[in-house]
């Protein structure tokens, strides 16, 4: 099964912008410089694995998702909200059904 590069880029374009991330914030935080960023995004260019986890990992999102393996929208937040924003267990909980409730509708206008 091969990586479909389009959908790479426009989901992590979707994932940058739902973070309200411009392409130059996201680009220094994985240590690319904006055009090779715009280039991915794009699908102008093919990252490497390391590349694409490094971005992932920044987005706090699934390889799964950004490499198009899995729509599910439960996998767009794979990280802990109770250790990424200091919140209880079942504060993290709701925050990721609300979430997960709201995204398809903000990814529409993306």
């Amino acid at each position: 099964m091969d990586i479909d590069f389009i959908l790479t880029g426009q989901r992590i374009r979707e994932a940058r912008k739902f973070r309200g991330w411009t392409a130059d914030v996201l680009a220094e935080k994985v240590g690319l410089a904006t055009e090779s960023l715009r280039h991915i995004e794009n699908a102008s260019s093919k990252p490497s694995l390391q590349t694409l986890f490094k971005i992932a990992t920044e987005l706090d999102v699934s390889l799964d998702y950004i490499t198009g393996r899995t729509s599910n929208l439960s996998s767009v937040l794979s990280g802990d909200c109770s250790k990424n924003f200091g919140l209880s267990e079942p504060q993290s909980r709701m925050v990721q059904d609300v979430l997960k409730s709201i995204i398809p509708v903000i990814t529409e206008y993306l």
